[in-house]
């Protein structure tokens, strides 16, 4: 599929002859890459955010765990007759 952009300023094209050159590329294989990253950089947030929030979620349960193994040692320990640490 072809996308042509008209009315360009001579500014930012020259930026972008610079970027593209110095990623050593053409002006079109920079555009295009460019363009086909930004087309999906909505869905790439929502997926990062996606990990933070089960990455907090699961920090969350593992010191609901943590916790819970705590109790249960120091109820053992009662249980057995066993001096705390």
């Amino acid at each position: 599929m072809e996308i042509r952009v008209r009315n360009m300023c001579p500014v930012a094209v020259s930026k972008l002859d610079r970027l593209a050159k110095e990623k050593g590329l053409s002006r079109q294989a920079f555009l295009k890459e460019q363009i086909e990253t930004l087309s999906i950089m909505k869905e790439v947030e929502k997926q990062e955010q996606a990990i933070d929030d089960l990455y907090d979620r699961t920090i969350e349960v593992m010191e609901k765990c943590s916790d819970a193994m705590t109790n249960m040692d120091r109820t053992f320990n009662k249980l057995l007759g066993e001096d705390e640490e």
